[in-house]
């Protein structure tokens, strides 16, 4: 016999089940996964480093051709037979591509995850500040204004550019001042806070829950900073370019004795375009906060934090933050 509880526990587990899944979803997904593999060929010419990989290409085919010319009239085919020995230096310098790689992507990855949590401090700030009382409202968008502020200033700083006007909140500043921006704009909400507490606005507590996400925003910058101004070694970064030189140049040399030029050329270009390809992309993301497009989409995200705070603290719509580009908002392999 069921009971009251019985017929809730049930009610709950409908509400909670999956709904069955409808074929036109099914035929849905199959084609976004199909979709998701031959776009990457078919709009190669959208993929950032493509654009810089096909010259190189182009220079090994030409270089590919001449090599076949002058080992075919000028050398007999058993020379360079025990050459091809040289072939299985290939993996290693396949396994130290794929170090210089991860190396570059963690990069990549820790400027991302500075930046979400740049999302997150600046949306909880203004949070609690909209629940204080005795505070004008103009003061809170003014703070409102400095928050936003703020990630355009961080990300003017890390490309060593300028905003094209005062920054609501900061106004006209020096030249010096001009040189680390985020720290003038962190200056002007520290002594907003201390006023408020002078004057009694917030008490001891609150100035302590505030200076938390006041103090993680100058981490964030510093290890932003860090990753800016610490590229990998030089010593690697030029071994790795000597390796795949070399190996590309000498990749003809033994292949043309085994193959004819128009088999071993597309072995030789597809080799050219993934081994400059994967140092080039690693040249990339090393340095993420840049304009390229595999770079970190900055005004984007500078963009979302303005519009979370304008939300929250109904921040003008018509003051102006600087925006040197638009990335856009679509992943093109996924078909957005």
């Amino acid at each position: 016999m069921s009971t009251p509880e019985d017929s809730d526990i049930d009610s709950l587990e409908a509400a909670y089940a999956t709904a069955p899944q409808r074929p036109e979803e099914s035929t849905g997904r199959i084609q976004r996964g199909f979709r998701s593999w031959y776009r990457p060929f078919v709009l190669a010419h959208r993929i950032p480093v493509v654009k810089r990989v096909w010259l190189y290409v182009a220079v090994m085919a030409v270089y590919t051709f001449i090599v076949d010319y002058i080992a075919e009239e000028n050398f007999p085919s058993h020379v360079f037979k025990e050459f091809g020995a040289v072939s299985a230096t290939g993996i290693i310098l396949g396994l130290l591509l794929v170090f210089r790689t991860n190396s570059a992507y963690e990069r990549w990855w820790e400027g991302r995850k500075l930046w979400g949590q740049l999302v997150n401090d600046s949306r909880n700030l203004c949070l609690k500040l909209r629940s204080l009382d005795g505070i004008r409202q103009s003061e809170k968008i003014r703070m409102g204004e400095l928050v936003i502020s703020f990630a355009y200033a961080l990300k003017h700083h890390l490309r060593n550019t300028s905003p094209s006007r005062p920054l609501p909140g900061v106004g006209v500043v020096s030249e010096d001042d001009a040189k680390n921006l985020p720290v003038v704009v962190a200056g002007k909400i520290y002594d907003t806070f201390f006023k408020w507490r002078k004057d009694g606005h917030i008490d001891g507590y609150l100035m302590l829950q505030f200076d938390i996400h006041t103090h993680a925003l100058m981490n964030i910058a510093g290890s932003c900073e860090r990753i800016k101004n610490s590229p990998i070694a030089i010593s690697y970064r030029a071994f790795m370019r000597q390796g795949i030189a070399l190996n590309l140049l000498a990749m003809p040399w033994y292949m043309s004795q085994q193959f004819s030029v128009w088999w071993c050329l597309p072995l030789i270009l597809t080799s050219t375009y993934f081994l400059i390809g994967i140092e080039l992309i690693a040249e990339d993301i090393e340095d993420p906060f840049g304009y390229d497009g595999d770079d970190l989409p900055l005004d984007n995200i500078c963009s979302g934090i303005r519009g979370t705070v304008t939300q929250i603290l109904k921040v003008e719509n018509d003051s102006e933050f600087t925006r040197s580009m638009d990335l856009p908002n679509f992943d093109f392999l996924k078909g957005g």
